[in-house]
């Protein structure tokens, strides 16, 4: 198999696609252990504001829907929660704080694996006729 992916140059097109998968098991694991919920570690002053986003969206999402369901404490959102010492898998959860964003590690091999499938196809193309090239 190994053999046949380096002669074809399919490990190029298949390096994209296993990275984005360990990123989605990746992401997928942090919310099968917390039961659906995706913890987030917020510093004091970073909880406040964003707690305070999510729920005056949630409030307008809840409003439009006719219903008018608070936000459980500890919620940042209907899938993240803030994270605590019993939340699980924190290593793999939303802890790398960008200022816009946190995101996980998870996130980041996302990323990296739809960076390289941008330009992959070329790339493993452009092998496989120097290579269809060097045998004739």
């Amino acid at each position: 198999m190994l053999k046949f992916l380096k002669k074809t140059h399919l490990w190029i097109l298949a390096l994209p696609l296993a990275l984005t998968l360990l990123g989605a098991a990746s992401n997928q694991a942090v919310l099968n252990a917390n039961h659906d919920k995706f913890p987030v570690e917020v510093n004091t002053f970073k909880e406040e504001i964003l707690v305070y986003k999510m729920q005056a969206d949630w409030k307008e999402a809840t409003a439009a829907a006719g219903v008018d369901l608070p936000l459980p404490e500890g919620m940042i959102d209907d899938t993240h929660c803030v994270m605590t010492s019993k939340t699980h898998l924190n290593w793999l959860a939303d802890v790398f704080d960008m200022h816009d964003e946190i995101y996980s590690i998870g996130d980041f091999i996302l990323m990296l694996g739809s960076y390289f499938w941008s330009f992959a196809p070329f790339v493993w193309m452009f092998a496989a006729i120097r290579k269809l090239s060097q045998t004739t």
